[in-house]
């Protein structure tokens, strides 16, 4: 009585688990997006987005404004000011559409890792369930003890609430993705089923470092300030212009070249690390691969060798739990690198290259 108790009690408890799950998450139909249509819905919905339009509209009426005050009050420090505004607002509201470009496949990269990790999760505790059926068998013919049943139970129980921290892990990035998309958290739009693998594209560091370091809207805004402070510098300097006012031109040109040496310097070691991030991904991939499908081959024959009493049951976990670690590994591995050159190619500006 007490073994059929002991079964009973492990399903029941597990079905209580998986009720209150579905009752918590609803059951609401969801709505499939590709990352095109992911990206489109961000796009119209995106406040940061209309802001950059707004922005880019406004630098152009005070360009405007800027060029018909030349008639009346020529200014050619006003006028270079309001012409390189409006060019960094039109880089910048490019930029803005690809920051959020990047978020959105971020986030929908994160499902996808998420509902990998699920799945491995929930193929854990139907190997967990098949371990404890086999150990029931053997108790009953008494071939090991009651410990061995209430282990293999253990078992079913943690890889159960493996099951439920994927779920709940994968709610959470459901959520960051209808945010990013500027819909209700609750909108039910989830990541259409596409192929997790690695998204290879072409990379040459150092053509791509010189684009950047010319054409990053930082870059342009301090190279704005230079050239500014320079025509600053060629006006002042003359026998009409106070000596104060021409030296203050020329700390502020100083000050304004400093500052884009520095940014550039900046910008070259992150986008070193960028690479050398995507390229450590790349190589790990492969190896990954190789790790699970071992692990899964072990995980098998460890399931035989356990039916036939030639192994213990902690030597089954073991082989269980090998798999499940190593295929996260192998989920985490494919999203960092496909993460990491999405943040590559916005780190080096390629949709504004994109453009010429």
């Amino acid at each position: 009585m007490f073994r059929s108790w002991n079964r009973k009690f492990v399903v029941v408890l597990v079905g209580v688990i998986v009720f209150l799950w579905a009752g918590a998450v609803g059951g609401e139909e969801a709505e499939y997006v590709t990352l095109a249509e992911a990206q489109r819905l961000a796009r119209e919905n995106s406040y940061a987005v209309k802001l950059a339009e707004l922005d880019l509209e406004e630098a152009q009426l005070q360009l405007e404004q800027a060029e018909a005050a030349q008639i009346m009050q020529p200014s050619p420090t006003n006028l270079m000011q309001a012409r390189t505004a409006y060019e960094l607002a039109r880089r910048g509201f490019t930029m803005a559409q690809d920051d959020l470009a990047l978020t959105v496949k971020t986030d929908f990269y994160t499902v996808l890792q998420m509902e990998n990790m699920l799945e491995t999760a929930e193929e854990a505790l139907r190997s967990a369930e098949r371990q404890l059926d086999i150990t029931q068998r053997r108790y009953e013919a008494g071939t090991v003890t009651n410990y061995d049943v209430i282990q293999a139970s253990g078992g079913v129980l943690s890889s159960s609430a493996n099951v439920l921290q994927a779920k709940h892990g994968l709610d959470l990035s459901l959520m960051n993705l209808q945010q990013t998309l500027g819909l209700p958290i609750d909108a039910g739009v989830r990541p259409a089923a596409e192929a997790f693998e690695v998204e290879k594209k072409e990379i040459d560091l150092e053509d791509d470092l010189a684009f950047a370091l010319e054409n990053r809207e930082e870059i342009r805004q301090l190279q704005a300030a230079v050239a500014v402070a320079e025509k600053s510098v060629e006006l002042a300097d003359n026998d009409y212009t106070p000596a104060l006012e021409l030296r203050m031109a020329k700390l502020q040109r100083e000050k304004a070249m400093m500052q884009l040496a520095d940014i550039k310097r900046l910008l070259t070691l992150e986008m070193h690390q960028s690479y050398t991030t995507i390229r450590d991904a790349e190589e790990r991939i492969p190896v990954l691969e190789k790790e699970v499908e071992e692990a899964e081959e072990l995980q098998r024959l460890s399931e035989l060798m356990y039916e036939s009493d030639m192994i213990t049951s902690s030597d089954l976990q073991d082989a269980q739990l090998a798999v499940l670690s190593a295929r996260n590994e192998l989920v985490t591995a494919i999203t960092d690198f496909n993460i990491a050159q999405a943040s590559y190619f916005y780190t080096v500006a390629r949709a504004l290259r994109d453009e010429q």
